[in-house]
């Protein structure tokens, strides 16, 4: 479940009591008998290297190696790749001692010698191998069954590689002191990026909006829209290792093999150095999303350790930004019964832009809390000339606020009440006051400091240049999500009428446009269509929907509904016209279950295929799960999951507007605690990307 912004702003209010800095604490350490020579993790999963063995915590044995040169753990958990002297490329389970799941040799006959794979990394989503040889190639593998997709060739060889969370990217370290920057679709070189020495490591901020390469003593954070350089950091010592935090507001990096360096990109500055006693080579952060706790890992020569992230700030402008989405995406919407000249009136460029500073300010002060209770404000200088008097704060930037001469004398600092505070963000993320009351409790009279409508909210992206989206786009969206909700409504009524389902079954539809960027860095629209049903009484939960336990598509009234009006849209109503051949379309499906325990084991009859390692997401973190018929399905997690995989069988199949499409599907699931029919439900969300594109 999304949280609200009341609920974050309350977070905040409890977790920062004081303006100072948190700093990131020691939570836990394992130690290791051996020297720890790299390590890889995904989330709490981690293998490290500890001649001669590759180990996880408290030193179990995964296998053995005599020389390890490279490592990386796919990200869903569920094997890692690894680079030995055997001069091969392996993939073992995390779960088996020894089991080799692949051994990745190169089959071309043509060549009279065999490449010799040097680096080695995984796609942010699992689906993807990346590695890097010593004929200058960048071979890239899928990872259900490790088929060589495609080979990149360069001109020298690489030393590190990473890929970009939207795709777009794969960013290669290579010998001659460039990172070569690869459009993944197009297979062609993007740009060059020249550097002043050789490239010591380099990584993606998780929204692939900035790329962070350690070069000898430099950190440089480059914007992948243009791929101009955003930040330069220079130390007196040599760099390595970035690692965004998980909202894309501080790096890590290791400084001089004794220190992690925290920095904080939005105020270009340091935020913390941890020193070390001992060496270290290598830190990485991450999120626990189901919890919303952040950690970084880093090792010492004998241990693995987690720290304690959650106190760092976060990026409060990206938070600020998807709430006054939110509410702009209904506020742009007719409102029934409006009529057109009423919302002609209502909704237009200017309204639009009052709106969602208006929107933003709201959002800015919920965050803030009660900041005014840890600010110690106190009375500073008397301006005589302009008749203002400053109040000063602890962090804030002072505000003024108008007070005759004759009335300054009366102001003390334990007599003041501050009331009403309109907080707005600066461009380095931090709060600003731009309204605020003062009452002189020794006087009575109240003084007003009044900036609203003088300052605009500050842009706060890495890359602000984005234009707002269209409104004659937006108002497209509104007028298609009314007639997509009337489709609903005739379909619904029809399978009632047919005794299909009940007045328990309720359909959801929902438009919004999405302003991005492509590979190339051009201004793309993307459209967002999603549809989800659900039983709202266990009562009828079995006859509407899947019996308990059950999964087949095919039987679930509620969820033949749902593809009813899919088809419906996308074959003969509105959306067809976005759906043209070659169109890439994320189709994101989410599957959920209730929390009865499931007793025994469900027959699964293969009907959607064998399912090993397969990624998925739940509450936003990625796993990965196994469900085939000789395993069947033993947990709601798997359940839920094949409920998912069924609704993309379906559609695959039977959506012919989709079969021309270049389709990027993700499963999601969701798991109840509760128990109840009512909580098995259907989310299918279609992002049709770059939509609006004039033919």
């Amino acid at each position: 479940m999304k949280k609200t912004l009341l609920q974050f702003a309350v977070f905040f209010l409890i977790a920062f009591s004081s303006p100072v800095f948190a700093q990131l604490e020691t939570i836990k350490t394992f130690p290791s008998k051996g020297e720890i020579k790299m390590f890889s993790n995904a989330s709490f999963v981690l293998v490290y290297y500890s001649p001669p063995s590759l180990n996880t915590y408290r030193d179990r044995t995964i296998t053995s190696m005599s020389k390890v040169t490279a490592l990386a753990i796919n990200p869903s958990g569920s094997s890692f790749a690894v680079i030995s002297d055997s001069e091969t490329l392996d993939i073992f389970s995390m779960s088996n001692e020894d089991e080799r799941l692949f051994k990745i040799k190169d089959t071309r006959k043509e060549l009279k010698a065999k490449p010799l794979p040097v680096a080695v990394a995984y796609s942010t989503d699992a689906r993807h191998l990346l590695t890097g040889n010593s004929f200058n190639e960048i071979v890239v593998y899928d990872t259900r069954a490790y088929m060589q997709q495609f080979i990149l060739r360069g001109n020298k060889p690489v030393t590190a590689l990473a890929m970009s969370s939207n795709n777009y990217f794969i960013a290669a370290i290579t010998s001659d002191n460039l990172v070569d920057i690869w459009n993944f679709e197009t297979k062609a070189i993007r740009t060059k990026l020249r550097l002043d020495a050789v490239g010591s490591g380099l990584a993606f901020s998780p929204d692939a909006s900035m790329l962070a390469v350690t070069s000898g003593n430099k950190l440089i954070v480059y914007n992948t829209r243009n791929w101009e350089i955003f930040l330069t950091y220079e130390s007196e010592h040599q760099l390595a290792s970035p690692t965004f935090n998980g909202d894309d507001k501080y790096v890590a990096f290791v400084s001089g093999g004794k220190e992690i360096v925290i920095y904080n990109i939005r105020k270009n500055e340091v935020t913390q150095v941890i020193s070390e006693a001992e060496s270290v080579h290598s830190c990485n952060f991450f999120e626990n999303r189901s919890t919303s706790k952040a950690y970084l890992v880093s090792n010492r020569p004998k241990h693995i350790v987690f720290w304690n992230a959650n106190g760092l700030n976060p990026f409060y402008g990206k938070i600020i930004n998807q709430e006054v989405d939110r509410k702009m995406n209904e506020w742009v919407k007719m409102m029934q019964g409006e009529t057109m000249e009423e919302y002609a009136i209502r909704v237009n460029d200017e309204t639009r832009a009052k709106q969602m500073e208006l929107f933003a300010q709201e959002a800015a002060t919920a965050l803030a809390g009660n900041r005014l209770a840890m600010e110690n404000p106190f009375v500073g200088d008397y301006n005589s000339e302009g008749g203002l008097l400053s109040i000063n704060f602890a962090t804030l930037t002072p505000i003024e606020i108008p007070v005759p001469a004759s009335e300054v004398s009366s102001f003390d600092k334990n007599k003041l009440k501050f009331e009403n505070a309109v907080y707005s963000l600066t461009e380095n993320d931090e709060f600003k006051l731009v309204y605020l009351e003062v009452t002189n409790e020794v006087n009575n009279k109240v003084y007003i400091y009044d900036n609203i409508g003088r300052t605009r909210m500050t842009a706060i992206a890495v890359d602000s240049s984005l234009d707002l989206v269209p409104l004659e786009i937006l108002q497209i969206a509104s007028q298609e999500e009314m007639q997509l909700q009337a489709v609903t409504e005739n379909v619904m009524n029809e399978n009632k009428q047919e005794k299909l389902i009940s007045d328990n079954t309720q359909i959801n539809v929902h438009t919004e446009v999405i302003a991005d960027v492509d590979a190339d860095g051009n201004k793309i629209l993307n459209y967002r269509i999603s549809y989800q049903y659900e039983v709202i009484s266990e009562e009828f939960s079995a006859r509407d929907d899947f019996p308990s336990g059950g999964y087949d598509i095919l039987k679930s009234n509620a969820a033949m509904s749902l593809m009813k009006i899919i088809k419906s849209s996308f074959e003969e109503g509105d959306f067809a016209k976005y759906l043209e051949a070659g169109k890439v379309v994320k189709i994101s499906i989410t599957g959920s279950a209730d929390g009865a325990p499931v007793r025994g084991k469900i027959s699964y009859n293969g009907a959607y295929g064998d399912f090993v390692g397969e990624p998925y997401y739940q509450n936003g973190d990625l796993n990965n799960i196994t469900i085939t018929k000789v395993t069947g399905i033993t947990s709601n997690p798997q359940l839920a999951f094949i409920r998912a995989a069924g609704v993309k069988e379906y559609l695959s199949k039977n959506i012919s507007a989709l079969q021309q499409t270049r389709n990027d599907y993700q499963f999601n699931i969701e798991v109840a605690e509760e128990r109840g029919g009512e909580f098995r439900r259907i989310q299918i969300r279609f992002t049709i990307v770059d939509a609006f594109k004039q033919k």
